[in-house]
């Protein structure tokens, strides 16, 4: 299906779902920079708050009342008891969301000014069910609005055949068709292979725009999980073989991985890819 008004995204209204646990200081430079782009849709922000005890709650409930009151957008906090882990919280924000586009986002991010429209505008010219923008990545030490120019206008028509869960953006009719995301992945990690597996097995096409470029700060949020002291990564491993008979880990530690990964911090200091 296709979107009317894709040139200035007006008429949207675009669900945000972002989970957190803990780190208030990523989430709240996460949702500012949401909040602070001229050039978006209404946005109903969804906050799944997995257990946080930092303050992460008063945050929300307070910001909750403040964005309300502006009468633009909303944002609605779900407070678990307790860590639900990754997938769940994606499931459980996606299913309280009631726009159209759906973002799933990493609250270790900073958006850019643009960064929906280009992504939402990939999709449509490309026909992809699925997009991420491009991500830098590490320290925060440069201008990150100025980055996000030059390295849009320079890579606008590019697209990659990968994807970058720090941030995706779909359709509905993509949720609808491929579902939610396996829970059987314990607190975080191959559930995003997995759902790209499944967009796969259904013919629908993904990827990562040059057309949007935000700031990962890398791993936060999983880390961050992972502080619980699960034994979840070898769990998460040998599940995903059992489903899919292969181990998608394989090729990042052959010569051929390594390279492509030096390849892409090259091309990402030097500004095109």
């Amino acid at each position: 299906s296709r979107w009317p008004f894709i040139d200035d995204l007006q008429d949207m209204v675009a669900s945000i779902v972002i989970p957190v646990f803990n780190q208030l200081h990523y989430t709240r430079q996460c949702i500012e920079s949401l909040l602070a782009d001229p050039h978006r849709p209404d946005y109903e922000i969804i906050v799944v708050n997995n257990g946080s005890s930092d303050g992460t709650r008063e945050y929300l409930d307070e910001l909750s009342a403040r964005v309300g009151a502006g009468g633009r957008d909303v944002l609605r906090p779900i407070h678990n008891a307790e860590n639900r882990g990754v997938a769940p919280a994606w499931n459980q924000g996606v299913a309280a969301s009631t726009g159209d586009p759906i973002a799933i986002l990493n609250n270790d991010i900073v958006l850019t000014s643009g960064w929906l429209q280009g992504c939402v505008q990939t999709m449509e010219h490309h026909e992809l069910a699925m997009v991420s923008p491009f991500a830098g990545t590490e320290a925060l030490d440069y201008d990150l609005a100025a980055k996000a120019h030059d390295f849009t206008a320079v890579n606008r028509d590019a697209l990659w055949r990968s994807y970058d869960f720090c941030c995706v953006v779909l359709r509905r009719s993509t949720w609808q068709a491929v579902g939610p995301f396996d829970e059987k992945f314990l607190v975080g990690g191959y559930e995003d292979t997995d759902y790209a597996y499944r967009l796969r097995e259904k013919g629908l096409r993904y990827g990562v725009t040059g057309a949007s470029y935000i700031h990962h700060f890398g791993s936060q949020t999983l880390g961050e999980f992972k502080k619980r002291g699960d034994k979840h990564a070898a769990h998460n491993k040998d599940y995903f073989i059992s489903k899919w008979g292969e181990d998608p880990s394989h090729f990042a530690g052959t010569w051929r991985g390594k390279l492509l990964r030096t390849w892409r911090r090259w091309k990402l200091r030097f500004g095109r890819m």
